[in-house]
């Protein structure tokens, strides 16, 4: 019998059908953990594990990265995430991550779900235009689907068409299914987003009626998870809130006990609950408000600590309230208090309080209460400043002889009203206050009308915050808080700016003062450089005088020996300068039989010196005569130029004067040994010390005020004339050695 031997084909055929089935079983398991992964995370979703999503649908991406509802999942997440931290991370990641996957994979782009969460993203993000473009892409895609119907009303709510967002939303519910038995849970949501985008489109074209009905609508479908359990409470808060505004309180009270039975003890419905019970001002039922806050108020501190400053204001506000209406002022005065630190730039708080302040006739308080209020309102037309200049009005209706002020608030509150188109309001006050400007004036004995009890807080003020969450309130609060510091700010950085440049100015000025200083500095230093080379030149001319002085001394002792000296007192004893000189009945000049008697070392005939500025005499002094007069021009002595010093300090360097139309005199020219030159080195010093002096150019005069010629009293031992006179120009060195006979000095 013959073998069939196996043809290398089959083996071939049969490798290929391995690899086949290996790669087929390679990928239903990535099939089969991608679908796992993407369970995992639509079962975190909806238990609200936002991060355990995440991770599961990046999981999932990783075994297959084209994957639709991976890519939709993890960019929902993503948004979810970004919604409660208050972030667009996430979203601007997803926005990157889909439009890369779009381009690498181009049957993405046949996937109405993936253009969908494109558009959502950039809805996050603001970028209205780019969600619109996505989502009209999408809609091309698949025109029947409700959701992407839902999404494009709400791109158009945010660019401002409502009238096209409600047309959408018609339609988005029309093609919904007939019952709500076929619904699938995507059509639930869709129908609930839908009804409550409509009511609030009726809600802010003012018609409250469709806005309740939508909301009704909205409630009546089956909850949403416990995730959005949030959500589900904001409708219900919705609608209490649209009863109250069509006047349904009963209604709204009605709404708020079905919520609690919904949803429990939530702080939202117990805040909004109370606050609906103290809109009667009833006290019973301001004790089934205390019940109620007190509620919130341990949902917010379960461990019933002291409240802090950063929670909530709302439920101590209204627990104020209702501390007021049960007659307990301190009670009210603590819980406001705690507002008024959790929120102290909100007007409402301080218009409560000085309500409060108002009933307990507390005037002082109450009248800064209501200032305060009126400084924190932005707004000069709101409800806020009108119910504050009327709570004004009342604190001076109670006040002695400030009607004209009451009628003044009063007329402004009526402005207010009338600006927010409160007509009735407005024509009360202006009646009131032109009563009380007639009772202000006294005319016709009219009395001011009767009093008025404190406005109450408008209710209005409250009705948004009482819609809010609890940490969107403390947002909302901290906010107005950041612009009021940031206002502050801005004042204190215009104020700092004020100062700097002020600092600047005055910064300027004293550089120019210093500069002038610096100029004059220089002119006093180069006057005292000319001042110390005028003084250089004096001290010369000086020690060349004291020494011919000493000369012609010597030669006269020389030749008149029988000749004593006579003694001349000290300066302190001398007379005055009027004594000093000869007798009043003298001849010009001395007569040629009479010799006038002359000391060896005295000088011949000179002017007395003035007196003394501190009272004592100075010693007087003489001129030589000579043969021939020699002109000279002389300056004025230092002394003559700065004035005499008292007490023997030296003189202050001050810049001299300019000697301009100074006297000339003519002095004893050169003797016989010629001009020029210092004197011989054997010439005797002076034998006693230097008395004070004066200066020799003031001329020695009659009582009458006439010269006079004659021998005057004898000068102090030692003393030579021009002793500090300067000479323009040079040093004077022509001083005669010897007396020539007669005297020739003149003026």
């Amino acid at each position: 019998m013959v073998k069939r031997l196996s043809s290398p084909n089959g083996s071939i055929e049969g490798k290929v059908k391995r690899a086949h089935s290996d790669t087929l079983i390679e990928q239903s398991y990535e099939v089969s953990v991608t679908e796992t992964w993407i369970a995992i995370g639509s079962c975190a979703t909806t238990l609200g594990l936002t991060t355990a999503a995440i991770k599961s649908y990046d999981s999932a991406l990783l075994h297959t990265p084209s994957n639709s509802a991976a890519l939709c999942g993890l960019s929902s997440s993503l948004r979810i995430n970004d919604i409660n931290l208050n972030e667009t991370v996430g979203s601007q990641k997803s926005i990157d991550q889909l439009t890369k996957s779009l381009e690498k994979y181009p049957d993405l782009s046949k996937n109405s779900q993936v253009f969908k969460e494109l558009a959502e993203c950039y809805l996050l993000i603001g970028l209205n235009d780019q969600a619109h473009q996505s989502i009209q892409t999408a809609i091309q895609l698949s025109p029947h689907d409700p959701s992407l119907w839902l999404l494009s009303a709400q791109t158009l709510i945010r660019a401002g068409a409502r009238n096209h967002a409600a047309g959408a939303l018609t339609y988005c519910l029309s093609i919904l299914p007939d019952s709500l038995n076929q619904f699938s849970s995507s059509d639930v949501e869709t129908a609930r987003a839908a009804h409550a985008e409509l009511a609030a489109i009726s809600a802010a074209d003012g018609n409250i009626e469709l806005s309740i009905a939508e909301l009704t609508a909205t409630l009546s479908l089956p909850p949403p998870p416990i995730s959005r359990i949030e959500e589900h409470v904001a409708l219900w808060c919705a609608l209490a809130t649209a009863k109250e505004r069509a006047n349904d309180v009963e209604g709204a009270l009605q709404a708020c006990e079905g919520a609690e039975r919904a949803v429990g003890d939530s702080p939202r419905i117990l805040m909004t609950h109370a606050y609906l019970l103290l809109l009667n001002n009833q006290q019973r039922e301001a004790y089934h408000a205390i019940h109620l806050l007190e509620k919130a108020i341990a949902i917010e501190n379960p461990k019933g600590e002291e409240p802090n400053n950063d929670g909530d204001f709302l439920p101590w506000y209204l627990l104020g309230k209702a501390y007021s209406l049960l007659d307990s002022p301190r009670a009210a005065y603590d819980s406001y208090q705690v507002a008024l630190r959790r929120a102290s730039i909100s007007p409402i708080t301080w218009l409560a309080v000085g309500k409060l302040y108002l009933e307990l006739k507390q005037l002082p308080d109450a009248l800064a209460a209501y200032s305060q209020a009126l400084r924190l309102q932005v707004d000069e037309g709101s409800l806020g400043t009108a119910t504050a200049w009327e709570g004004l009005s009342c604190v001076y209706e109670r006040c002695d002889d400030q009607l004209m002020d009451a009628s003044d608030a009063c007329q402004r509150s009526a402005v207010c009203f009338r600006a927010i188109g409160d007509t009735k309001n407005s024509l009360e006050l202006e009646k009131r206050a032109s009563l009380l400007a007639e009772a202000s004036r006294k005319e016709g004995g009219t009395a001011p009308p009767s009093l008025r009890n404190p406005p109450e807080v408008p209710s209005t003020m409250l009705r948004d915050l009482v819609a809010l969450l609890p940490h969107e309130r403390i947002t909302y609060v901290q906010g107005r808080i950041e612009e009021g510091s940031g206002e502050g700010q801005q004042q204190a950085q215009q104020q700092q700016a004020q100062q700097q440049q002020a600092q600047q100015q005055q910064a300027q000025a004293q550089q120019q003062q210093q500069a002038q200083q610096q100029q004059q500095a220089q002119q006093q230093q180069q006057q005292q450089a000319q001042q110390a080379q005028q003084q250089q030149a004096q001290q010369q001319a000086q020690q060349h005088q004291q020494q011919q002085q000493q000369q012609l001394q010597a030669h006269q002792q020389q030749s008149h020996p029988q000749h004593q000296s006579h003694p001349v007192p000290p300066p302190h004893q001398l007379p005055p300068p009027h004594q000093q000189g000869p007798p009043q009945n003298h001849q010009q000049g001395p007569p040629s039989n009479i010799q006038t008697p002359v000391a060896p070392h005295q000088p011949v005939l000179g002017p007395s010196p003035p007196m003394r500025q501190n009272g004592s005499s100075a010693s007087p002094v003489y001129f030589q005569p000579g043969n021939q007069p020699h002109l000279y021009p002389l300056q004025k002595s230092p002394r003559q130029q700065q004035g005499i010093h008292q007490g023997g300090q030296p003189p202050q360097q001050v810049p001299p004067p300019q000697p301009v139309g100074q006297p000339q005199y003519f002095y004893p020219g050169p003797g016989p040994h010629g001009s020029g030159g210092p004197p011989p080195p054997n010439v005797g010093q002076a034998h006693s010390p230097q008395q004070p002096h004066q200066s020799p150019l003031l001329h020695h005069r009659q009582p009458n005020g006439n010269y006079f010629q004659g021998p005057p009293p004898p000068p102090p031992p030692g003393y030579a004339y021009g002793q500090y006179v300067p000479v323009q120009g040079n040093v004077v060195t022509h001083i005669s050695q010897y007396a020539p006979p007669v005297n020739t000095w003149r003026r």
